[in-house]
């Protein structure tokens, strides 16, 4: 698998948070999964690709142990930070490499990703490891770009897809033993194109591990 070098991450770190239309993503990402699976304080969940925990830290507090994964040390950082500023302590950091895969088998009861699959030239490598990770019976929820014709992104670097075909993406999850699969579009981020404002939707995709 190859991934966007972390380095670039670990520059844009500290003003990640400074953009109001990662907030709205985050925010409309964290209540689809909300929404759409039964977390408790007893769930263990993993959140790959966590960033500065936009996401993640807002599901926090509904779950047992919530271990926050990334591969950026910078990324990681400012989610320190802000949990110290939260009080949050059921929050553990995990640095990760994109090639090197550490994440413990069958150990989570909830995995999530948010604009993160993009990134992965093999998609189906990535999937078969988050299976892995699950416990049996543990959740999937993965948010990103519907299928764009390349224009959603300034910079390409690091961009393996331009977004998915969500029933690819069903299939390819049905064929790894995922049941209960359901898809919504949980936000749509508007961009000015040289055409105009332009309007690119995020799908959330929630299942089980049989």
């Amino acid at each position: 698998m190859s991934a966007e070098p972390p380095r670039d991450f670990d520059q844009a770190a500290a003003a990640w948070d400074e953009k109001p239309q990662r907030r709205q993503l985050a925010a409309a990402v964290a209540a689809g999964i909300a929404a759409a699976i039964p977390l408790h304080r007893g769930m263990r969940a993993l959140e790959y690709g966590c960033g500065t925990g936009l996401v993640g830290l807002q599901l926090a507090s509904q779950l047992g142990q919530l271990t926050a994964a990334d591969a950026s040390p910078g990324m990681l950082l400012e989610l320190q930070k802000k949990c110290r500023v939260l009080g949050l302590d059921n929050v553990t950091q995990l640095q990760v490499a994109p090639d090197c895969w550490l994440l413990a088998e069958a150990a989570y009861d909830l995995l999530f990703a948010s604009m993160v699959l993009h990134h992965f030239a093999d998609t189906g490598a990535l999937l078969r490891h988050f299976r892995g990770a699950l416990a049996p019976g543990g959740y999937l929820a993965l948010a990103d770009l519907a299928e764009e014709d390349g224009s959603f992104h300034d910079n390409p670097h690091g961009i393996a897809h331009h977004g998915f075909d969500r029933h690819s993406l069903i299939a390819s999850l049905q064929q790894l033993g995922f049941c209960d699969l359901r898809d919504t579009t949980v936000h749509t981020i508007d961009k000015e194109r040289g055409d105009g404002m332009r309007a690119y939707p995020v799908f959330l995709i929630t299942g089980k591990k049989a």
